[in-house]
């Protein structure tokens, strides 16, 4: 050890104490904070749960709702649809220079902008970028946007409302000046106790006899008293506060649709503890036949480890996988058999924004990786051993949660043979379902596989490697049998200077999923590949020795040649196609114009968060860490100057894929017009001999 060699420093917290520090404060306020929160008469307790409810505010109290089964959108999306094409047929013949009379809305491009996880800079990043769409013209162009985790906070505020307006810009300027306070601030201890703030959803959602509230609640809830109370507090409207609320930029079509998303990771706890026994059992196997036998008892088991995505929108929330969805203002209730058993008030926002962001939930596999570039930062030796330990267990330490998803009331309840084929065999009879923040595809993909969108704008601002996320959309869409995703595509695995993660992504082996089959064939490769790392390591954790001195060995050159994948840049575009003899590469710069036309499938648009020295020199966006609790305003302009920069920059690609996409749709709807009218010529034809 006395060989190795250490940082001279760490990065550190940033939790800005402050100058003079008063315990009698502190206390205090946690005092008034705990009268507020008892149960007695005036209570703040007691007035927000025993209250009357102000059916200006919570008009769904007079409403009753019943489980939607099905895979379709629902009545009011596809009403959306509609309301939102006619919107879009002047903007879209604006961006594309030509007369309005020369769109027909039925050519016009399905666009979704997707926005990453990373905590407020990815919010930032969103927001951001969000506003250089509008100044462009291409937001008025896009029909969906969906985020998680930090850029669902960025989504909150945009159609919320609490900015005053649902300006993008707007929305960062209400950013910007809120976080530059922590949420763990003193101020907001302060307005958790003070009126008009006083109202949090924490106290609604744990009242009655099945209520609960957690960690993450009271993060959401902390969390919340930044991003979604305006600094003009004279401004403040709880409705700020409702999902459902929400929709009202989105029955005229004003707005684009809004997707936000969490998972449900629905492995039981008896199978979590029986996949480690096993496991444990497999490690300590020196029979063949055994340990084989153990190999096939493990799989078996491991096939009931699922993470459902949820989509949590204006108008429903549910999952496609299982095929049951409730309208939004009556989440939070309990159910039976489709159909609500009481009236509430709708679920606060303030309990979804912890939820959409709560890391923390993450497995400890998730954690290791998140602060894998700090850990880097060990000497060699000490990381390596870490990072073997981790390789070794990862399939034990992705079923361990050090903190528990959020629970909500289980809205499948007595829905038994009626949900979905696959789906989780005991999900109807739980009481409630735990959600967390996505951890399994961090740019939500996912929710437009089932919405023929033609193009995807993805807005990167994760610390992963996205080498690994594309992989895993392209298994879902081929999961899904859907054959227009980009496959085989050169995805970057390297997405900003100095991501470490990257060495991650390329123990990931190369896959072309094209069908359901192998999708699954996939993902089971990936669980064996998996339990052969951890049986080809030889002793247990528990007997494993600290790693011993070492000559340092020199860097060797990469075996990938730099001219083997494409030199990523700050916009990249790869386009799918459903023809199966299509070899020719995805990327839009690869592609000459003839070449692009014959491409019928999804388009991506992957603009990472990198810097942008033209726009703002010498400043990296990633000192920005998912962690931060307040962010600085010059920090803060600074990362939405570049994120505006970045996506202004790209903005020439994707005015040229969409032009592209619309003249490509203009065919296909002119031949079929002319197929059915030839078709109904010879038809006349006929009847006339």
């Amino acid at each position: 050890m006395s060989t190795w060699k250490w940082p001279t420093s760490f990065p550190t917290p940033d939790i800005q104490w402050p100058s003079s520090f008063s315990v009698a404060d502190l206390q205090e306020r946690l005092s008034a904070l705990l009268l507020e929160l008892g149960l007695g008469p005036g209570s703040l307790y007691d007035e927000i749960v025993n209250g009357t409810i102000d059916p200006a505010v919570n008009p769904e109290c007079d409403w009753d709702a019943e489980v939607r089964l099905g895979e379709d959108l629902c009545l009011a999306e596809r009403a959306f649809l509609g309301e939102r094409r006619r919107r879009m047929k002047s903007a879209f013949a604006k961006l594309m220079g030509v007369s309005e009379d020369e769109v027909d809305e039925r050519d016009l491009p399905i666009v979704a902008i997707a926005g990453s996880g990373g905590g407020y800079r990815a919010m930032l990043n969103t927001l951001g970028s969000l506003a250089a769409a509008k100044s462009s013209g291409i937001l008025d162009c896009t029909t969906y946007t969906a985020g998680v985790s930090g850029s669902c906070w960025a989504l909150g505020i945009l159609y919320s409302g609490v900015a005053g307006s649902h300006a993008p810009e707007d929305a960062a300027a209400h950013a910007k000046d809120r976080i530059r306070v922590s949420y763990l601030d003193m101020d907001t201890l302060d307005a958790l106790v003070t009126p008009p703030t006083n109202k949090s959803g924490i106290l609604r959602k744990a009242a009655g006899a099945t209520g609960t509230a957690s960690l993450v609640d009271l993060y959401g809830t902390l969390l919340s008293s930044r991003l979604f109370i305006p600094s003009d507090i004279t401004r403040l409207d709880p409705r700020h506060l409702s999902l459902h609320f929400f929709r009202r930029n989105l029955d005229n079509g004003a707005l684009p649709f809004p997707i936000l998303s969490a998972i449900q990771h629905v492995t039981p706890v008896e199978k979590a503890e029986e996949i480690k026994e096993v496991a444990d059992k497999k490690a300590l196997s020196v029979d063949e036949e055994r340990a084989k036998s153990l190999d096939n008892e493990q799989a078996r088991l491991e096939h009931s480890i699922r993470w459902l995505w949820y989509e949590f929108t204006p108008y429903e929330v549910g999952c496609d996988e299982i095929g049951a969805w409730i309208p939004s203002w009556s989440l939070g209730r309990r159910f039976m058999n489709g159909k609500n058993i009481e009236r509430k008030p709708e679920l606060s926002f303030a309990i979804l924004a912890g939820i959409f962001g709560s890391a923390f939930c993450a497995s400890l596999k998730h954690y290791f990786r998140e602060i894998e570039p700090i850990l880097q930062l060990l000497p060699v030796q000490l990381y390596n051993w870490l990072e073997d330990i981790v390789t070794e267990n990862e399939g034990d330490l992705g079923l361990i949660h050090p903190v528990l998803p959020d629970q909500l009331p289980n809205f499948l309840k007595g829905l038994d043979g009626q949900l979905r084929f696959g789906s989780p065999p005991d999900i109807t009879d739980c009481e409630t379902l735990g959600f967390m923040n996505v951890a399994e595809l961090n740019i939500p993909y996912y929710p437009f596989l089932r919405r023929n969108v033609d193009c995807i704008i993805a807005l990167d601002a994760s610390a992963d490697s996205q080498d690994l996320w594309f992989t895993r959309a392209e298994e879902l869409a081929a999961k899904r049998g859907l054959k227009t995703w980009p496959k085989g595509a050169t995805w970057p695995s390297r997405v900003h200077p100095g991501d470490e993660y990257a060495a991650e992504a390329s123990r990931v082996p190369p896959f072309e999923a094209t069908s359901p089959t192998t999708a699954n064939a996939k993902l089971a490769q990936t669980q064996e590949s998996a339990l052969a790392k951890q049986t080809d390591k030889q002793g247990s954790t528990e007997r494993r020795d600290m790693p011993k001195d070492e000559p340092e060995k020199p860097e060797s050159p990469s075996s990938e040649s730099p001219s083997s994948k494409p030199q990523l840049s700050s916009c990249e575009v790869w386009i799918g196609s459903s023809k199966s003899a299509d070899e020719v590469s995805a990327r839009l710069d690869e592609l000459d114009e003839a070449a692009l036309l014959q491409r019928d499938g999804i388009a991506v648009v992957y603009i990472p968060l990198m810097p942008n020295e033209r726009r703002v020199p010498g400043f990296d966006p990633f000192s920005i860490s998912t962690w931060r609790r307040e962010v600085t305003p010059d920090e803060s302009q600074q990362l939405l100057d570049v994120a505006e920069a970045n996506f202004s920059e790209s903005q020439e690609k994707i005015v040229r894929l969409l032009r592209a996409v619309w003249m490509r749709k203009r065919m296909e709807r002119q031949r079929r017009q002319w197929q059915a009218r030839l078709a109904h010529l010879r038809e006349q034809f006929k009847s006339h001999q």
